[in-house]
């Protein structure tokens, strides 16, 4: 999460799980908030955010595919692979026990 300055207000910037939206959300207000895909990020002034992180959909796919089936034959060696090679894709962490994705 990180704040930015966007029309005079400050919104704390949060990247969905999908990777291609923002959400903003003002900061003291937390019922104002927007949803921006990466065009819209572009055109806002936000292109910095937006070129931090870029996912690579075909290594994550192959990455949780690997996760799972490294749970369904119990090789945790494999398993920390997949999790390494997720979390690479992602560029943030991932938890080791199910498919969730923490920022």
């Amino acid at each position: 999460m990180m704040t930015v300055t966007h029309n005079n207000k400050q919104y704390t910037v949060t990247k969905m799980a999908d990777g291609y939206h923002w959400k903003l959300v003002e900061v003291g207000s937390p019922r104002n908030s927007r949803t921006y895909n990466r065009d819209q990020m572009i055109n806002a002034g936000m292109e910095h955010i937006v070129s931090q992180n870029i996912i690579n959909r075909n290594a994550l796919r192959a990455a949780i595919s690997k996760k799972a089936i490294a749970r369904c034959i119990g090789d945790n060696a494999m398993l920390e692979q997949a999790i390494e090679a997720q979390r690479k894709a992602l560029g943030v962490r991932v938890n080791r026990s199910s498919f969730e994705v923490r920022a």
